[in-house]
């Protein structure tokens, strides 16, 4: 290995390690949550200078103090590297121990793949097959007499030439989709509703790593629950009491979309756990309907101080026989990462 390559794989190490020593913090960086859309990670190296000696008097900044800030390049930059969304998410999942996720079935068959099992009279020299070539040259020359033993040569003139032609073949692509409902009555709070941002963006990254083909929808509720875009899911404030089974019974509609044999299908959901009175039984029914269909409903449950909603605890009837319940209790930034690792079907 070159001394180059030595440097470079050195340096790979160097952020790769970096990642995972860090993950944690990384995981509530919200200047990077935006770059999980695109196909590099930008992540931010510390940089150590060595201690010079210097004869003198000290400076007037104070000894051994100059300007310039700790760890920044030049002109005062902090050094960036960069790398594929996939290594990083890799990385990410390594260090936090997030489940790998597998599908529940082969998907719908959509996508083709080309492969050079055919042969066609026109095509690039590249694909010329030589084989094929010369049997019709010899097919050529035994039919009209030109063979000759004693100078078996071939040439092949224009209509013996052969090439190799590519042929669709449908093949199964698994696919997935995720429903995000998230509770926005008056007794959610923005420092709530920030780790709920957090959680939705590493959750949809993570399964788009294991779900090239995800679609994603968005529901609002508070008493009643409706569809918004993406952009408008973390906007939206509104007010007034909380009925749970709204969120559920509109995900139920929305996922009828999405056949269980062609989908793997993921529900989450948000809130302080605080339901009208009367609601909690008819949000467990139909989430009883719709937890055989799914990959996994997730249900993360802020606290916030002074309270504590009871919801969480009504879902533990549903918990038994059921691989595809996976809970969670959002206190704080400290707790993102036991809960995105429960969320996802992993052991907290």
């Amino acid at each position: 290995m070159r001394p180059i390559e030595r440097d470079l794989e050195r340096f790979k190490a160097i952020v790769r390690g970096e990642v995972k020593k860090r993950a944690r913090e990384f995981l509530t960086r919200e200047e990077l949550l935006g770059q999980l859309e695109g196909r590099l990670v930008s992540i931010p190296l510390p940089q150590l200078e060595l201690p010079k000696i210097v004869y003198g008097e000290p400076l007037e900044e104070g000894l051994g103090l100059g300007p310039g800030g700790e760890g920044l390049g030049p002109g005062g930059h902090v050094p960036v590297a960069e790398l594929e969304l996939e290594e990083f998410l890799d990385l990410m999942g390594e260090a936090l121990r997030l489940p790998r996720l597998r599908p529940k079935g082969e998907g719908e068959v959509t996508q083709e793949a080309l492969r050079h099992t055919t042969i066609a009279r026109k095509g690039p020299r590249g694909l010329r097959h030589v084989r094929r070539t010369l049997k019709e040259s010899l097919k050529r020359a035994l039919l009209t007499g030109e063979y000759r033993e004693e100078d078996p040569r071939l040439v092949p003139e224009r209509e013996d030439l052969r090439y190799k032609a590519p042929k669709a073949k449908p093949q199964p692509h698994a696919q997935a989709v995720v429903v995000f409902a998230l509770d926005v009555s008056g007794s959610m709070r923005e420092e709530e509703l920030r780790l709920v941002k957090t959680l939705a963006y590493w959750i949809t990254a993570w399964i788009r790593r294991h779900f090239p083909r995800l679609e994603r929808r968005y529901l609002l509720h508070d008493a009643e629950a409706w569809e918004v875009p993406e952009e408008e899911f973390f906007r939206a404030r509104e007010g007034g009491g909380t009925r749970l089974s709204s969120a559920l019974l509109l995900a139920e509609e929305v996922l009828k979309a999405y056949p269980e044999a062609f989908y793997n299908r993921y529900l989450y959901h948000f809130s302080d756990g605080e339901n009208w009175p009367g609601d909690t039984e008819k949000a467990l029914e139909a989430l009883g309907r719709l937890l055989p269909s799914l990959a996994l409903y997730g249900y993360a449950q802020v606290q916030p101080p002074g309270r504590e909603g009871s919801f969480l605890y009504e879902l533990q009837t549903l918990r038994e026989g059921s691989e595809a319940l996976a809970t969670a209790e959002l206190s704080g930034p400290e707790s993102l990462p036991r809960a995105l690792r429960r969320l996802l079907g992993g052991e907290g």
